[in-house]
Order: C-alpha cells, then sequence, then structure tokens
C-alpha cells in the first residue's frame, strides 16, 4: 500500500466536493500526511453570463468571491485540523478547474487528488463535462474519485 504524505482535496463545497474532503481528511489522519483544501474562483466565467445592466466591476467580484472562499476555507480547515495537518490555498484562475488543480498538485507535490464526482452521465455529461475526469487524465499524482 503506497504512504501519502502530501493530499490535495479541491473543493467548491458542493455535497460531492465535502464527501470527497472528508475522504482526503480521513486518509491524512491515517498516513499522518499534510492534507491541502484548495478552491478556485473563476469570476470572470460568472461576470460573463450576468445582464450588461446588472455588471459591477470585475474586481469587485472577484474580490468579494475570494472573500467568501477563503472565509469557507477557513471555517472549513478548523472543523477538520487539530489532529491533521491541514492547509488552505485559494487560486483566481482563467484556466479549466482541472488543470488549476493539476498545477497545484504538481506545486505542493502533492502524492495523492482525493476529489468529488457530481456523477453526470448521457447527455449531461456530454455538455458539461467532467472535472474529475480531467484531472485523472492530467493529474501530476494518483486521483482518487468520490462519486456520492
Amino acid at each position: 500500500m503506497p504512504a501519502y504524505h502530501t493530499i490535495l482535496a479541491p473543493t467548491d463545497f458542493s455535497d460531492p466536493a465535502t464527501a470527497a474532503v472528508q475522504a482526503a481528511a480521513e486518509l491524512a489522519g491515517q498516513y499522518r500526511a499534510e492534507l491541502h483544501l484548495l478552491h478556485i474562483v473563476a469570476a470572470q466565467v460568472y461576470y460573463a453570463e450576468m445582464p450588461e445592466m446588472m455588471m459591477p466591476p470585475m474586481e469587485d467580484i472577484t474580490k468579494q468571491m475570494l472573500a467568501g472562499g477563503e472565509k469557507k476555507l477557513k471555517k472549513l480547515a478548523d472543523e477538520l485540523g487539530g489532529k491533521i495537518d491541514v492547509h488552505t490555498h485559494i487560486e483566481e484562475s482563467a484556466v479549466r478547474p482541472a488543470d488549476a488543480i493539476c498545477e497545484t498538485g504538481g506545486r505542493i507535490k502533492a502524492d495523492l487528488i482525493v476529489i468529488g464526482s457530481r456523477g453526470h452521465t448521457g447527455l449531461m455529461h456530454l455538455l458539461l463535462g467532467s472535472t474529475a475526469e480531467r484531472v485523472v487524465r492530467e493529474a501530476p499524482c494518483a486521483v482518487l474519485v468520490i462519486k456520492q
């Protein structure tokens, strides 16, 4: 059985991501590994979908999303901390989430990425794609997908 020293758990705070974070925390406890929580902010995606008349400046949206993400990450880290070493990362990214996840995994030298999957199939999968699937294909390390 492989030894894990650094585990990355990306989260968008959805139910599937929360299940993956819990699994990652359990593994981190078993292996005495560092757990790195990652949240990616892609404000430009949300900005592009807003009606023109309602658009606040892009910088304001990004700042709000970063602040909200940091607050949620800190709360999550506090809930998990104590028995395991938890680090938080928030990334503002213009690339696909899967690319940012893989890049962060490489940068922190992750041994394992634990990611949640919504489990879309068929047409929904074709239309939305799968971040988890892309991470499995492109990650610099092992990937564990937690399907809800």
